[in-house]
């Protein structure tokens, strides 16, 4: 039969269907290699961990930081020190105090030797218009206290609250504080706490005081306890071992050094 000019049917159903499977199939893999593409240009990442106290330095470290994405997660020490031990992912640890620098050391956990990047001073702080104001040292403090008054402190363990103990002890007016004593998971913890008038007083670093809200009533003496020191380190178990150690250096650079001492911090 014959078939008239412009009439030529179309592919036949099981042909229109093979072609749209085959550009289905190719779409997709069009799709997945883009996405393996697009996984293989993202930058390396540096997981680090760092005292509360590093917080504002820390982010602006991850800013300026070339080659890799810093991500930052912040806490006390002392939790932090022993969620590594125990496995937790990590490239990088600072810690406010070179107890857990050592403890980790212990466990093997550290690759290579830590570096000192920062010093600081412990505070005493108070709510902005707190009837405190002019309190000049810990004895001064404990007599103005009113009944029912508490002192924010930062936990056993951890150091801002280890530093404040000691300081405390060596004056001889722990004893005189423990009942007021109010304890917080950190550094920071102690700070919303006072700012937000949950306490009358509390102990945190000179550095903490300057982004809170919050009055300064006192520095305590740097004689009465031990040297308020920041380490860091890279860890062994590190899953970014090359931009771990990087990330170390770059701590030492001028651009981190600038960062400390604009925070307040007193450079090693």
């Amino acid at each position: 039969m014959r078939r008239v000019a412009g009439s030529f049917p179309g592919p036949l159903p099981r042909v229109r269907a093979r072609r749209r499977a085959a550009a289905a199939l190719a779409t997709a893999l069009a799709l997945a290699g883009g996405a393996v593409a697009t996984r293989a240009e993202e930058p390396a990442t540096v997981r680090v961990l760092a005292a509360a106290s590093l917080t504002e330095v820390v982010e602006g470290l991850a800013k300026r930081f070339e080659g890799a994405r810093v991500v930052p997660s912040f806490g006390a020490s002392s939790e932090l020190a022993r969620q590594i031990k125990d496995g937790a992912p990590a490239d990088v640890f600072v810690s406010a105090s070179p107890d857990w620098i050592d403890f980790l050391r212990e466990a093997k956990a550290l690759d290579g030797d830590a570096i000192v990047l920062a010093r600081n001073q412990l505070v005493c702080i108070a709510p902005k218009g707190s009837a405190l104001r002019g309190v000049g040292d810990p004895k001064a403090l404990l007599s103005r206290l009113a009944k029912g008054d508490h002192v924010a402190i930062a936990d056993a363990g951890v150091p801002a609250g280890e530093y404040a103990r000691k300081s405390l002890e060596h004056a001889g007016l722990l004893a005189g504080y423990e009942p007021r004593l109010v304890g917080q998971k950190d550094v920071r913890a102690v700070l919303r706490a006072v700012e937000q008038g949950e306490a009358q007083a509390g102990f945190v670093y000179a550095t903490d005081a300057r982004v809170g809200s919050v009055e300064t009533l006192f520095a305590f003496d740097p004689k009465t306890h031990p040297p308020i020191e920041y380490l860091a380190a890279a860890l062994r178990g590190a899953a970014n071992p090359t931009d771990a150690r990087r990330f170390v250096a770059f701590l030492r650079s001028e651009s981190a050094r600038k960062l400390l001492t604009d925070a307040g911090f007193a450079l090693p």
